[in-house]
């Protein structure tokens, strides 16, 4: 009499986004037992992420079985047939199928993995739930009326680091970074959005705009806006520029463009540290870019956006200037913003590096100058001083006798000096600075 073989099967399901329990996976025979390991209750899946399954298979006496053939069905949230997947037998004594892409825009909900166990001996079957939830490229389409893929340059999982305004006018900074010692591996991609067209006809146009309209952007500080250049950014005529960023490996990019379809003025900044080698990768972070007219968008963010004046424009002294010991006062300048009411103020904002610290000085004054405090130089430092300047309004004062307020302009872009010691001049303090600086 043919003897027949019992074959267990076990499914594990891989998801990088979590777990939570929504369903105990079902078993049915066909002369072989099959069992679903896992998900045993359920796995939450974000569209655009990988879905790979994990198959072991015994026999009755618990020895694995090699020579197993395994098909894997994945059905969506609708009862449709999404893939259907074959699974390969390798180390570790199980088999594995290929990687699979829950595809973006599908349906969320309960889906389903179907699993047939098959040998000359026997076949057994069985089937486990999982969940599958937007991604955070859908949340944002529904709430904002575009598109912008995941910012993963080398392979970074990214993390929603700022979301302000609603559908009207808005901004987002979507991003990560790799440590690497005192460098890191990071993409930044930055959308910033506001109603109707701007009629950006020219460079000094844009920069006007992203000083006045945009005002706070940048994950980081940003030190200059380069020369806006008339370009092509699809279907969409635009203005790009290149910037400075804090340090030097920040590689920024800015765009401005006037989308019709949806009367909005769009800035798209990207900032890639030690980008990947052989690729655009300004280009690769916003061609995940597009608008959707026919999405109803009236998604508010968590976060108000602020509306400012302008940002102060710095004069004097020039980025990144030397100065050598005390001798010479060391003098901030910038452009007046207007005739200040009497509760008005110029808050200078000074901070330093040292060792692993960074040190802020807040400084309030009503003239359009100011200098350096000759203090700071014997203060342990690093020898740079960054300084940006913003309009503020008087709503108290401090412990310290300095006025407090809240801003009522943009910070202006963030400047520094160098304050170096004369050569042979001793320093009071031992210079440790690990850190890049600029």
């Amino acid at each position: 009499m043919k003897r027949l073989f019992r074959i267990t099967a076990i499914v594990v399901l891989f998801g990088v986004m979590g777990c939570s329990s929504i369903g105990q996976a079902t078993v049915s025979t066909s002369n072989l037992i099959v069992k679903v390991l896992y998900p045993t209750q359920g796995t939450r899946i974000a569209m655009g992420q990988a879905l790979r399954t994990i198959i072991e298979v015994r026999d009755e006496a618990g020895m694995p079985v090699s020579d197993a053939h395994l098909e894997v069905s994945v059905a969506d949230a609708t009862g449709s047939v999404a893939a259907v997947q074959t699974a390969q037998y390798g180390d570790g004594e199980v088999y594995r199928s290929e990687a699979w892409m829950i595809p973006h825009r599908s349906q969320a909900g309960t889906w389903t993995i179907n699993l047939r166990a098959s040998r000359e001996a026997g076949e057994g079957t069985a089937s486990a739930s999982f969940e599958v939830k937007e991604s955070l490229s859908e949340m944002l389409l529904h709430k904002y009326g575009f598109w912008v893929d995941a910012p993963r340059l080398h392979d970074i999982d990214p993390m929603l680091m700022k979301e302000q305004g609603n559908a009207e006018n808005g901004a987002i900074i979507w991003g990560g970074v790799r440590p690497m010692q005192h460098i890191y591996l990071e993409n930044w991609l930055e959308v910033q959005w506001r109603r109707g067209d701007f009629h950006i006809t020219a460079a000094d146009q844009a920069r006007a705009f992203m000083l006045g309209k945009i005002g706070n952007f940048g994950v980081y500080p940003v030190r200059e806006l380069g020369q806006f250049q008339p370009v092509q950014f699809k279907q969409w005529a635009a203005w790009l520029a290149p910037a400075r960023g804090q340090l030097a490996q920040y590689d920024e990019q800015w765009m401005i463009f006037y989308a019709p379809e949806v009367d909005r003025t769009y800035v798209i900044g990207t900032m890639v540290a030690l980008p990947p080698p052989g690729i655009d990768a300004h280009g690769v972070l916003r061609d995940g870019f597009a608008v959707h007219p026919e999405v109803q968008a009236e998604g508010t963010a968590p976060d108000p956006l602020p509306v400012l004046l302008p940002a102060l424009e710095l004069t004097i002294p020039s980025l990144g200037e030397r100065f050598l010991g005390t001798g010479t006062p060391i003098v901030l300048m910038w452009k007046p913003m207007k005739d200040l009411a009497a509760d008005e103020y110029y808050q200078v904002e000074i901070d330093y590096n040292y060792k692993e610290t960074n040190t802020v000085v807040d400084y309030a004054t009503r003239q359009t100058e100011f200098s350096l405090p000759a203090e700071l130089y014997d203060r342990p430092n690093c020898a740079i001083f960054n300084w940006q300047v913003r309009l503020m309004r008087k709503t108290g004062v401090g412990t310290d006798g300095q006025p407090q307020g809240e801003p009522i302009s943009y910070n202006s872009l963030y400047w520094y000096v160098q304050w170096l010691r004369p050569p042979g001049t001793p320093s009071p303090f031992v210079p440790v600075c690990p850190n890049p600086q600029t």
